[in-house]
């Protein structure tokens, strides 16, 4: 596997990729590769973004994208998007990816990795066995806004 800077060249073919693999279950999504496209782009032209992708045998199989942001006790990175190929899953892949990015975080001074996922075996668990926690202090709010 080679991995490379997840920069706009990557656009569409990472936009196919997220929309296969979060319009799947557990997420069961409706992106359109439109849409995916506008999010992936303005999460890449945010300042501290950093994102990698993972490519075997010239196809991107995996990507990973956030941003670095300055907290009071040091620079944290917010991961905001993870995914790999839908026929590759459970192969190690997106394990290995994440290490890699990981390590690249770590050579960047990064001290804290923060991501919201779904809670569940496949998502919450995945990051579990990775060695994250959840926070007893926080908690993911929303509020849907009617006319």
């Amino acid at each position: 596997m080679e991995y490379f800077d997840l920069t706009l060249k990557y656009i569409d073919k990472i936009s196919e990729l997220y929309v296969n693999a979060f319009n799947s279950p557990p997420w069961c999504d409706s992106w359109t590769t439109a849409t995916a496209a506008k999010r992936l782009t303005q999460m890449i032209n945010c300042e501290g973004a950093y994102g990698l992708v993972c490519c075997e045998n010239d196809k991107i199989i995996g990507m990973i994208l956030g941003s670095k942001e300055q907290y009071y006790n040091g620079v944290h990175f917010n991961v905001k998007e993870f995914c790999v190929d839908n026929t590759l899953r459970g192969k190690g892949i997106g394990t290995k990816l994440f290490e890699e990015f990981e390590l690249r975080l770590k050579n960047k001074g990064i001290d804290q990795i923060i991501l919201f996922t779904s809670k569940g075996e496949e998502t919450e668990g995945f990051y579990k066995k990775r060695g994250f926690c959840s926070y007893d202090d926080m908690v993911l709010m929303g509020k849907k806004i009617i006319n």
